[in-house]
């Protein structure tokens, strides 16, 4: 029964998937680029498995972020111009010589936090979509971005090191940075906060269905509100320990990084549609992401064949996912259950 409960489980397929890449990628290395030596496998070793937590840290704790939003039915595409924004501008005051690390800090989450209730408000109380009012915002803060830092990179000269670039040494081979300890901090308290608290009941519920919910007592256009205010809050976050550990803010440090977190998002078995998801199933999300990234430098395959081979496994995994939602591993259920929605184009329903 325990065997059969835990094949349910919604993260289950995306395990087994991140399982099955870790079993393909260690075997490809032994094999093929170390010739068999195995004690010569760059992808065990902890000093590596160090590096891509730190690589998927940030990424992470803005799919927490995005999951809350998501799984409430909505979806945020400034997310990566956001941290661009956040990030240059914390370099900028630093700079300035007249605000401190702390200053500076309580004023990146405010405004990381302010920024966010704008845009739910102007969701919450219109009937526009989350999808073009995001789009909108992603253009605004490329821009001021790009006022702010003169389209140029802006060093932290050694400052606000804490954040990025302290560690914690479990081994002296493995150790853990301080945005992986901040990633799991935050994993295991939303996590929880998702599972056994009315605010988690509360998320799931706005996104199943916006009027029930509203039926049910719920304050729909307000509990909109505080999910993006803790988006913004998490991306702050991600924004100030991004700079940290690259010792700068750049335009192009959260560039194209929407994809990414809305990818791990969704391979950890978020529904686009809202109402469906969980936390850890958006770590698994990440990791994979991760390791796939990490494996393919490692094997040296190209950087524009990166992009094609992760998209490859995104899709997979998506696939695999949602055959699994439905209780079966059949392409043909899988092309059959859309053109079951599809209208018949001579009598339209």
């Amino acid at each position: 029964m325990k065997v059969k409960r835990l094949l349910k489980h919604d993260n289950t397929p995306i395990l087994l998937v991140f399982l099955g890449m870790l079993v393909v990628v260690v075997l490809i290395e032994w094999i093929f680029v170390r010739g068999g030596d195995f004690g010569r496998v760059a992808f065990l070793r902890p000093m590596n498995v160090s590096n891509v937590l730190l690589q998927v840290a940030v990424t992470g704790i803005l799919a927490i972020g995005m999951t809350l939003v998501m799984i409430s039915g909505g979806i945020d595409l400034s997310v990566g111009q956001m941290v661009s924004f956040l990030g240059t501008l914390t370099a900028f005051l630093l700079r300035t010589g007249t605000w401190n690390a702390y200053s500076v800090a309580l004023f990146i989450i405010v405004l990381g936090v302010l920024c966010q209730l704008f845009m739910g408000f102007i969701i919450s109380r219109t009937t526009l979509e989350p999808f073009i009012i995001s789009l909108g915002f992603m253009s605004i803060y490329r821009g001021l971005t790009y006022l702010i830092s003169g389209g140029r990179e802006l060093s932290i000269h050694g400052q606000f090191t804490f954040l990025g670039q302290s560690r914690i040494n479990i081994t002296p081979q493995l150790r853990l940075g301080m945005p992986v300890i901040i990633f799991l901090l935050l994993i295991i308290s939303v996590g929880l906060i998702l599972k056994y608290t009315k605010f988690g009941r509360r998320v799931y519920a706005v996104g199943n269905n916006e009027n029930a919910a509203f039926l049910a007592g719920i304050n729909v256009r307000d509990f909109k509100l505080l999910i993006y205010a803790i988006n913004g809050l998490l991306i702050a976050i991600a924004s100030m320990t991004l700079a940290s550990r690259l010792g700068t803010g750049n335009p192009l440090m959260g560039q194209g990084r929407e994809i990414e977190v809305i990818a791990a998002v969704v391979v950890g078995g978020t529904a686009l549609s809202g109402g469906k998801g969980n936390i850890y199933g958006t770590l698994i999300g990440a990791m994979l992401l991760g390791i796939i990234s990490n494996a393919l430098n490692i094997l040296g395959v190209s950087p524009h064949w990166q992009f094609v081979m992760r998209g490859v496994v995104i899709i997979i995994a998506v696939v695999i996912g949602y055959l699994s939602s439905i209780g079966t591993f059949s392409l043909k259920t899988l092309f059959k259950s859309r053109r079951a929605i599809e209208p018949d184009p001579v009598n339209p329903a």
